[in-house]
């Protein structure tokens, strides 16, 4: 966050600009009226207005999963006391506390309180640097964002995803992807590589567009137009790329599944990148594919819970969030049927013959 300096008791203190205050109170409002459309609808209004005021959503929302995450801390608490008193002391509304622990939680991490090894806090530093920079970039389940970086490169998160932009003043453009799925449309600098860190690989690059896709199952890249390289990252920090692994030309994937050997293929790239427009498109798909695929853009699951159907094919476009008109193409084209709700999950199995 931004933080401008303000008396207060016993002293100055650190409290939101405005911006950063109505982002701030959105990200406790938003949890609080979960699935609610008229707040959403509204939020959404209040983001769209202006850059700066998602750039401070942004940063709210990073500060809040970082304090959740060292929530425990024996330092942390400590500095959360400290700060309670004072805003007690200085008759401060509520909601001054929780941006306080923001700001508590940078001195903690700076001050390497947090944890026993170095090589950890220097970590946590960063993260910490990069979320009150905004450099940190995130969607929820069934969003998509874009993102132009400070040198004109366009960053495009599909669902449920995140990346950390660490720019070097003069040197390497490195971006790491910490889940999920990002388009990369790279500006031309030749003298400044552009660097993708991800599943313990580089993709470097200097002025291209490509796809990379993490997940717990398989990483992909996905090259449009240039070139790339994919690397093995053995360097502590995305400085100086290693010998190649891989050189991509357009239309060409590098893909690395669990332990196989990497490979690199020929890919449709227009299916690839078809969530771009919000569509998610099959070609003659194994339907457990198809269904992990679509899961990934609702909280409306769908369960298999027959194994036998998961060899069954697919082909078709639909909708990224649209499971119900999945779930009623299945039905429709397959001997399959809905099964009781279960939790979140859409229960499919197979269709019991009819007695004549």
């Amino acid at each position: 966050m931004k933080w401008r300096v303000s008396p207060v008791a016993d002293g100055p203190g650190l409290v939101p600009n405005d911006v950063d205050e109505a982002a701030a109170r959105w990200s406790e409002i938003l949890r609080d009226a979960a699935g609610d459309r008229a707040t959403r609808e509204a939020f959404e209004g209040w983001r769209a207005e202006s850059r700066a005021h998602a750039a401070a959503f942004r940063r709210a929302e990073a500060a809040q999963a970082m304090a959740r995450a060292v929530a425990d801390a024996p330092e942390l608490l400590a500095l959360r006391r400290e700060t309670l008193a004072r805003t007690r002391r200085a008759d401060c509304a509520p909601r001054t506390f929780a941006y306080s622990i923001a700001a508590s939680l940078v001195a903690v991490a700076a001050l390497g309180l947090l944890f026993a090894r170095p090589e950890t806090s220097r970590l946590m530093v960063r993260e910490v640097q990069d979320a009150i920079a905004g450099n940190v970039y995130e969607t929820g389940v069934g969003q998509r964002s874009v993102v132009t970086l400070d040198d004109g490169s366009v960053v495009t998160l599909n669902t449920d995803s995140r990346v950390s932009v660490h720019y070097e003043p003069g040197g390497t453009r490195a971006v790491t992807l910490e889940r999920g799925q990002a388009l990369f449309k790279v500006a031309k600098d030749h003298t400044r590589p552009f660097i993708v860190t991800a599943d313990g690989r580089q993709v470097t690059a200097l002025g291209t567009e490509f796809e990379v896709h993490l997940s717990q199952r398989v990483f992909e890249v996905t090259l449009l137009e240039g070139r790339i390289t994919v690397t093995r990252d053995r360097a502590p920090a995305p400085a100086v790329a290693t010998a190649p692994t891989a050189e991509l030309h357009p239309g060409q994937q590098f893909v690395a599944v669990a332990a196989a050997p990497p490979q690199v293929r020929a890919a449709d790239v227009r299916r690839e990148v078809s969530w771009r427009h919000g569509q998610v498109v099959f070609e003659n798909e194994r339907l457990d594919a198809a269904v992990a695929e679509m899961n990934r853009y609702s909280r409306d699951r769908v369960v298999l819970s027959d194994a036998r159907l998961a060899s069954l094919k697919i082909s078709g476009a639909f909708n990224t969030g649209d499971t119900a008109t999945f779930v009623e193409a299945l039905t429709v084209y397959f001997p399959i049927e809905r099964g009781s709700r279960r939790d979140d999950a859409i229960v499919l199995k197979p269709r019991m013959p009819t007695r004549g």
